[in-house]
């Protein structure tokens, strides 16, 4: 499965639209954290992977392509988030599994602790793609750009959020957009300011607050971080889910987690204690919604 399939992740054709975002100001002093994955409509599943000598996750994944993670988090806590990127995708060879998402759920507990081995996660993945690992104390956002080249940093207070354009200028220093890209990153960049100034506000401070944020319509159709797509193509690019979880500062609760699959209705809300990941021993377990 080769590139095609990876920008299927986050929408092809008129729009590349994931949209990520976060707040370290949530209610009882919990980081907040969550995404809107857009695609072309297919099946989606919240899963358990469960791996024998491995951390188990719980992920937003695709039915036929278990080993994909759109977002997750494992149990240690620790989140991963991802989006795809405007420039420089048509140098991606790999396909929708090809990103070490899961190889950070599988083998870390802790942010900052990826970030020595960046260039061998790198030299296995070399795709461009933008990470975000996050714990209780910081967000790791990583941009990885083509011929392993990449930045990162680490945020520890306030807000955050990433769409499909790089944030450090000097990975697409003299980028040759296409007329198509510059469109694209015009609505990345709409949906990333947005996306900053909700997540700033005073009532973002709960997983539903979160959930709100993600059905933003206010740039319209297609540019708002909810996205309708075309209204006319059933199987084009649209919003399909929401992904949020909620992770004590403190270390002193479980973990929760949230998830809307937006066009087959099923919601999900699970606190993620040890009674939680003690159910799943299977390799691959597809999560049962808890709410319409």
């Amino acid at each position: 499965m080769k590139k095609l399939a990876l920008l299927l992740t986050c929408g092809i054709a008129t729009s590349f639209a994931c949209t990520t975002f976060a707040t370290f100001n949530g209610a009882d002093d919990t980081l907040l954290m969550a995404k809107n994955r857009d695609n072309n409509p297919d099946r989606q599943v919240i899963e358990v992977v469960a791996e024998k000598g491995k951390l188990k996750y719980l992920a937003l994944s695709r039915q036929d392509v278990p080993d994909f993670v759109s977002a997750g988090i494992n149990e240690k806590n620790l989140a991963v988030f991802n989006e795809v990127t405007i420039e420089y995708s048509a140098l991606a060879k790999g396909g929708i599994a090809d990103d070490f998402s899961k190889d950070i759920l599988q083998n870390y507990t802790n942010a900052k602790d990826v970030i020595p081995d960046l260039p061998k996660l790198i030299a296995k993945f070399p795709d461009p793609v933008f990470y975000q690992v996050a714990d209780a104390k910081n967000i790791l956002s990583i941009e990885v750009a083509p011929n392993h080249k990449f930045s990162y940093k680490l945020v520890d207070r306030g807000v955050y959020a990433h769409t499909n354009n790089y944030q450090d200028e000097k990975l697409i220093k003299n980028y040759p957009y296409t007329e198509a890209e510059k469109a694209r990153l015009l609505a990345s960049t709409t949906r990333l300011n947005r996306a900053r100034y909700l997540v700033a506000g005073e009532s973002a401070t709960s997983l539903q607050a979160m959930q709100n944020i993600a059905l933003d319509r206010a740039a319209g159709t297609d540019d708002s971080i909810f996205r309708f797509g075309n209204l006319q193509n059933y199987r084009s690019s649209k919003s399909l889910a929401f992904f949020g979880v909620k992770i004590d500062k403190a270390g002193q609760n479980p973990g929760e987690f949230s998830a809307n699959l937006y066009y087959v209705g099923e919601k999900y809300n699970y606190v993620l204690n040890q009674q939680f990941w003690d159910k799943y021993t299977q390799t691959y377990t597809i999560v049962s919604a808890t709410g319409k």
